[in-house]
């Protein structure tokens, strides 16, 4: 079982669509899939679930990711083993986000404080997220798990990230969006320092807590406008300058002389995992049908040119996904 999280410290930049592609991408080609919301924003829930299913997991179930860590939030107890949602006929499971996730942050906040002093249960609420994830992933021998997070660097982000085996960051070619990566590296190797200097301090855990070291994997390029099959001037103009970037900024930080022992990057020559084009009107199309765009059909509104860019964004996330098992298998 392989964790994997989309992230830029910038949002907009289509990682929860990018998300929920490739996890059905995965899928098409034989792997069992969990996608884990830890957004509060709840988009890849609601894109991936009915408002009767929302509305059932939050309620008389109480299967919602908020519901598993509430007992620590109101201090009832340790973290709920929860039943995610299962697609129906699909190898696809959702631990379906909730709005009220975002009232574990202060616990986890609180939580970083007691782990770099050494104290258990600071690891334990680190971990909640991620001990939910492993108790599920064990039990339906889950190929991969998806998780969404938000586009910040919040006690919530860190626990997820660090929880992670593999990342990847979606970049939409413009000024905003490069600004996004800036500190990405830096304080992921703050963060990565200090979790393995606090984990050295209690020597050998009897509990399941966070390994904490996510390996960055490769960027995603994404909404290139084209015209004619070119990318428009000033798209190119700031995708030329991604790579540099990349590199200066999460690649180098990631491989300074205290953390080179623990391989925080995949070993690439070039570290563009794929493109994702701009398919305009089908995302929209896709989200109100809760399908991928590679699976709509003209009962849900495909005619005439669409029909030609369903099938692309069908090839294209075919090879995404091959590449994508290549990569993390390797």
């Amino acid at each position: 079982m392989k964790k994997i999280v989309f992230f830029n410290n910038k949002g907009g930049v289509g990682k929860t669509t990018f998300t929920y592609h490739i996890g059905y991408a995965l899928e098409k080609i034989g792997k069992k899939v969990l996608f884990v919301d830890a957004d509060p924003q709840c988009n890849l829930t609601t894109q991936l679930c009915a408002d009767n299913v929302i509305e059932r997991e939050w309620g008389e179930n109480g299967n919602s990711i908020y519901k598993a860590v509430e007992p620590i939030v109101t201090g009832a107890g340790d973290v709920k083993m929860i039943k995610p949602y299962k697609i129906e006929k699909r190898n696809i499971w959702v631990i379906v986000g909730d709005l009220f996730l975002s009232d574990f942050e202060p616990e986890l906040t609180n939580a970083w404080t007691q782990l770099l002093a050494g104290m258990e249960r600071g690891f334990r609420v680190t971990s909640a997220i991620y001990r939910i994830v492993e108790n599920f992933g064990e039990e339906q021998d889950i190929d991969y798990v998806l998780i969404d997070i938000g586009p910040n660097m919040g006690a919530l982000n860190r626990s997820i990230l660090l929880g992670c085996d593999y990342y990847f960051i979606p970049v939409v070619p413009d000024m905003f969006s490069l600004r996004g990566i800036q500190n990405i590296g830096r304080i992921f190797a703050n963060w990565i320092l200090n979790y393995q200097r606090s984990l050295e301090r209690i020597k050998n855990p009897d509990f399941l807590c966070v390994k904490g070291i996510p390996k960055f994997s490769g960027y995603i390029s994404q909404q290139f406008n084209r015209y004619r099959k070119r990318e428009t001037k000033a798209f190119v103009n700031w995708g030329q300058q991604i790579p540099a970037a990349i590199k200066e900024y999460v690649v180098e930080p990631l491989e300074v002389e205290e953390l080179k022992d623990y391989k925080l990057v995949n070993n690439q020559k070039d570290y563009k995992f794929a493109e994702f084009r701009n398919y305009n009107s089908l995302i929209p199309m896709a989200q109100t049908s809760q399908k991928p765009i590679f699976e709509l059909t003209a009962k849900d509104g495909v005619i005439g040119g669409h029909i030609v860019y369903v099938k692309e964004c069908g090839r294209e996330f075919e090879e995404i996904a091959e590449k994508f098992c290549d990569i993390l298998d390797d």
